[in-house]
């Protein structure tokens, strides 16, 4: 019986060790990730040349695709809710161009590492650096975007105020709360082929649930709907600012709570399934 006892908690001591060098080796994957921030930065932009390779604008598209999105919605939503064009545009404007950073950072995080199989199979980087390549690159994309925004600050007058500098704290809590949906979304999507269609389908769906194109004071005492939606929170951390409106609290909360559960559940998932990764692609 003492012998069983001392073999059972030997196995125990064994397991906690292995599960602490597996949470030790994620990590130092990351951080290795981070120090390749020159081989993750030329892969995005050398795809965003690719992708407009032979284009007569380049990646002036990303500009003009905006632009005309915002316009034509502009045109049927003002005209069916009576809303003046000076808060409708840049409200429009701002929430659609975070929308489709957060869409690109989802959709494409889930396909990371299933695009970059020959990278995973043949070379010896850390596999954050296909994740962080997805970060950058649609912050690359959502910069060409910004001006757009910048336009409709011309046209309409938009004066920065105090409140504008909370954009500078929003971005940054915004980066550490969605950079690990990419990591996440790309090891489950390597293990279940099936969560790329899953996550486009319910993106397609999340956007008429999410004010993006709408306020959520609009929603009268059904506004809670728009609370409990992080998406919701997380535009707003930048959107908020750029439109001279203040960061509301709750909004600070849940996006800081969003980057704790989403980094403490992807170092988990990432220390669990980083050797399995390269033999399910």
């Amino acid at each position: 019986m003492t012998a069983g006892y001392w073999g059972a908690r030997r196995d125990r001591t064994v397991l906690r060790d292995a599960r602490s060098s597996s949470i030790r080796l994620a990590l130092a994957d990351l951080a290795g990730g981070l120090r390749a921030w020159r081989v993750w930065t030329f892969l995005a932009q050398h795809e965003i040349r690719q992708r407009y390779r032979r284009s007569a604008l380049g990646p002036l598209w990303l500009v003009l695709g905006l632009a005309i999105n915002v316009l034509a919605i502009s045109l049927i939503w003002g005209r069916l809710f009576d809303l003046e064009a000076r808060q409708l545009v840049p409200y429009i404007t701002l929430g659609l161009m975070v929308w489709n950073l957060l869409v690109g950072m989802l959709y494409e995080g889930c396909i990371s590492f299933i695009a970059s199989i020959s990278y995973v199979t043949q070379t010896n980087r850390p596999l954050s650096t296909y994740a962080f390549q997805v970060l950058w690159r649609n912050y690359l994309i959502a910069a060409h975007s910004f001006v757009v925004y910048l336009g409709t600050a011309v046209v309409f007058q938009l004066a920065p105020t105090l409140d504008t500098l909370y954009v500078v704290p929003g971005l940054i809590l915004f980066v550490v709360a969605t950079s690990w949906a990419p990591l996440l979304l790309g090891i489950t999507s390597a293990r279940f082929r099936d969560i790329p269609m899953i996550v486009q389908s319910v993106l397609g769906v999340a956007m008429f649930l999410t004010p993006v194109l709408w306020r959520a004071d609009q929603l009268g005492d059904r506004a809670y709907l728009a609370t409990l939606n992080p998406f919701s929170h997380l535009i707003e951390l930048i959107r908020a600012p750029l439109l001279g409106e203040p960061i509301a609290g709750h909004s600070w909360l849940i996006a800081c709570g969003t980057a704790l559960c989403g980094w403490l559940v992807t170092v988990g998932v990432f220390a669990r399934s980083r050797r399995q990764i390269p033999y399910w692609l």
